[in-house]
């Protein structure tokens, strides 16, 4: 297991800042029910922007950053990882896992509870699994269990015990639980409505949901953890969040003392909170802390290969000497410079180097990742493609994107069109865009893959035919036979060398064909207002707010 350490830069507490409260003519329906673990008289809700608001509360549709980050406040799982990517019990007090590998057994907690206070059972448990793999529910987190075996996986053993049973060992199963995906809800899910309605038992519990305007969650004062010193998780009252789309919107909050963190910094931002050292300028000195760890994070350029979805499109599949030209076409740093603040590396694969076994010292990075622009040309030119006569420009090539992502795709446009390739740009609203994906109706996507466990099978499983969207998140329809060997035989070995070697060697060969073109690999990087301290950052950037209290507590 990785186990970085976060750089934690404080340069003081803040002045005269008050947290933002709940607006009581907007939210008077909102106000704090329930008391403060340390009696205060005045309540504070810790808040944060999602620009890209959050579409729904069902775990099982948790597959962008903004939705996992409530998720994580709502709900819990059996299992979950630590800030340093190590398993611990969660809903399951503890487990084992035969020698075999083939069943893992789990004990429930004591005392945990729903937010109805209802005890968390393996009824629940064994619910809200077959739920996720109920394929008429169509939820595309249920490839987090497709290491169960079809008829007898789940098994109740006891109200307060479970055993799963799987087709084959899987090294990565234990990690599995501990996803967002494969959280445990009131009756499963069934009885409910898990698009709009908590039925989780995690630290937190909804209060109201205005959607693309505000969430407000409250303090859940039967969560079942503890902290070192005895106190009772969370700490703070609630949390909200606000649905602000306006561009600068969430750095102007962040100044105001509106919002008490963001998650990176635009170049915009970075230039107006720093000095051309890198330093806080003056008027942030003493403000903010700053947290980071490597982020197991790939930003990537999806090309929809499925021939039979792009017909239906109107459009032309992109031969595989095209795909490679026009990741060799690319300048990853100057991408990086002027829209991550030079706050990324660029990609070395699908893989980000802080997986373990896939650091620059240890991998065989693929040569077309490199920027070449004579290798491009050429490539291109025996296609009859190129810049100038009697080359012909390449047309009909489009990018779809969200809004945010604009400047990206401005850029690429750019960069391709030097070499005789002029790509369309489609935007859509954030929402129609990641439907759109799902249902493969553009050629070009940008996505970006963030682990959910530390393995480098969480990110090649992206390429096995298994994981076709909408059933998975395979959205390139990729599929080849050598790459499903591959990943077929290291799923059913331990942890090992060899395991690892089969993994770099499916992303080498899936390179070679170039479904995707990797772009860049970003840090977690967390600026937190100094009115809030015990902050926790991941390599997989969860939002673990159970720690975090006032700085003078």
């Amino acid at each position: 297991m990785m186990s970085p350490q976060a750089m934690h830069r404080t340069t003081g507490s803040i002045g005269n800042g008050r947290a933002w409260r709940l607006p009581f003519l907007c939210f008077a329906c909102l106000t704090i029910a329930c008391s403060s673990p340390h009696d205060r008289q005045e309540t504070e809700l810790f808040t944060y922007n999602a620009s890209d608001g959050v579409r729904s509360l069902d775990p099982g549709k948790a597959m962008d950053l903004e939705s996992i980050w409530v998720v994580d406040q709502l709900y819990e799982g059996l299992l979950e990882l630590d800030e340093d990517m190590n398993l611990r019990g969660a809903l399951a007090e503890n487990w084992r896992v035969s020698e075999d590998g083939l069943s893992y057994a789990f004990k429930l907690r004591e005392g945990a509870v729903f937010h109805n206070g209802d005890p968390v059972t393996a009824q629940d448990v064994a619910a809200s699994f077959e739920r996720l793999i109920e394929p008429s529910s169509a939820l595309p987190g249920r490839w987090v269990l497709d290491a169960l075996k079809p008829e007898g996986g789940i098994e109740v053993v006891a109200d307060d015990s479970i055993q799963l049973h799987l087709v084959q060992p899987s090294p990565v199963f234990g990690a599995l639980l501990a996803t967002p995906q494969a959280s445990i809800l009131s009756q499963g899910g069934w009885k409910g409505k898990p698009d709009r309605e908590d039925l989780g038992s995690g630290p937190f519990t909804l209060r109201g949901w205005i959607p693309e305007t505000a969430m407000v969650l409250h303090r859940f004062p039967d969560y079942w953890m503890k902290d070192d010193e005895g106190n009772a998780l969370p700490i703070i009252d609630g949390v909200r969040v606000e649905f602000n789309r306006e561009p600068g919107a969430e750095f102007l909050g962040f100044k105001q003392g509106k919002y008490d963190f963001v998650s990176a910094l635009d170049p915009v931002w970075a230039m107006a909170m720093r000095d051309n050292q890198g330093d806080w300028k003056p008027e942030w000195k003493g403000r903010v802390n700053e947290y980071r760890v490597p982020y197991l994070k790939t930003d990537y350029i999806g090309i929809l290969m499925d021939s039979a979805a792009m017909e239906r499109g109107g459009f032309e599949l992109p031969e595989r000497k095209l795909r490679k030209a026009m990741s060799l076409a690319l300048d990853r740093e100057a991408l990086i410079r002027e829209l991550r603040a030079g706050e990324a590396t660029p990609a070395e694969g699908f893989v980000p180097p802080g997986m373990p076994g896939f650091g620059s010292a240890v991998r065989r990075i693929h040569p077309d990742l490199n920027f070449d622009p004579e290798r491009a040309r050429l490539g291109l030119s025996e296609l009859g493609i190129g810049a100038e006569p009697p080359l012909r420009r390449l047309k009909g090539l489009v990018l779809g994107t969200k809004p945010e992502m604009a400047d990206l795709a401005a850029a690429l446009q750019f960069m391709w069109s030097q070499f005789g390739v002029d790509i369309e740009i489609d935007i859509a609203p954030s929402a129609m865009d990641a439907e759109r994906v799902a249902k493969s109706q553009v050629p070009l996507f940008r996505k970006s893959w963030l682990a959910d466990y530390p393995d480098a099978e969480n990110f090649l499983g992206l390429f096995h035919p298994s994981r076709w969207c909408p059933d998975g998140p395979n959205y390139t329809h990729f599929e080849q036979e050598s790459v499903t060997r591959l990943l077929d035989s290291a799923m059913v070995l331990p942890a090992s060398d060899e395991r690892t070697e089969l993994l770099r060697q499916a992303e080498y060969e899936v390179l070679e064909e170039m479904p995707v073109i990797p772009l860049w690999h970003d840090e977690v990087v967390h600026i937190v207002s100094s009115r809030w301290t015990h902050w926790r950052v991941t390599p997989t950037n969860r939002l673990d707010l159970r720690h975090v209290r006032r700085a003078e507590e």
